[in-house]
C-alpha cells in the first residue's frame, strides 16, 4: 500500500476526456480491472451486472474507482469481492446522491479523499503510515454521509429545543393567567 495522497492524486487525475459516459460498459471495465489484478478472466467477478446503470454521475464514480484499482503501481492488496460488490451496489449510489456532480470527486481534494477512504473502509484496508484509529477519525471528519447525519441530528435537537421552549412559555402564560384570575 502507498500513502493516501497517492490515491487522492490518482482520483484527481482521472482522464475523463477519454471516456464517453453514455456508452461505456461498466461490466467490461470491471472485468478488465479484475482480469489485470488476478489474471482470471473466465467469469464476470460480480453476481449482478452494472451495465444497467443509467446515472452518468454514478457511472463516472465507477470509472474513477476502476482507474485507481487498475493502476499497477497502486499496490492495493487483494480484497474480498463480496465487500467490494456491496460497496459498489449500496454505498456508491448513496455517495452519488450526496455529491451529485462527479466533477466534485475529481476537482476537490477533500471529496477525492472521501471517495478513496470510503473504498478502503469498505474493503478493510489501510493506506501506508496510518493507524486504524487515524484512518477512521479522518474518514469520519470528511464523510458526506456523516455530515448529513450530524446536520439531521442537529436539526432534530433544535426542533426539540424549540418545542420545549414553546411548552415552557405556554406553561408560564397559563400560570400568569391563573394568577391574574385569582387576584
Amino acid at each position: 500500500m502507498l500513502e493516501i495522497r497517492h490515491y487522492i492524486k490518482q482520483i484527481l487525475n482521472t482522464p475523463f476526456h477519454q471516456v464517453d459516459l453514455s456508452s461505456v460498459s461498466l461490466d467490461a471495465i470491471w472485468f478488465d480491472v479484475f482480469f489485470s489484478r488476478t489474471n482470471q478472466g473466465k467469469l464476470f467477478p460480480f453476481p449482478k451486472s452494472f451495465d444497467a446503470i443509467t446515472n452518468l454521475n454514478l457511472k463516472a464514480i465507477h470509472i474513477i474507482l476502476a482507474n485507481v484499482l487498475y493502476d499497477k503501481e497502486s499496490q492495493i492488496p487483494e480484497f474480498a469481492l463480496q465487500s467490494f460488490y456491496e460497496y459498489l451496489s449500496n454505498t456508491l449510489p448513496k455517495l452519488c446522491e450526496l455529491v451529485p456532480d462527479y466533477n466534485s470527486w475529481t476537482t476537490d481534494a477533500e471529496r477525492a479523499e472521501e471517495l478513496i477512504r470510503s473504498l478502503f473502509d469498505a474493503i478493510q484496508i489501510l493506506p501506508a503510515n496510518e493507524t486504524k484509529e487515524y484512518f477512521t477519525d479522518r474518514y469520519r471528519s470528511i464523510d458526506s454521509r456523516e455530515r448529513v447525519r450530524i446536520l439531521e441530528e442537529t436539526k432534530k435537537a433544535q426542533e426539540r429545543a424549540k418545542e420545549i421552549l414553546r411548552q415552557l412559555r405556554q406553561k408560564e402564560e397559563e400560570e400568569a393567567a391563573s394568577k391574574y384570575n385569582r387576584e
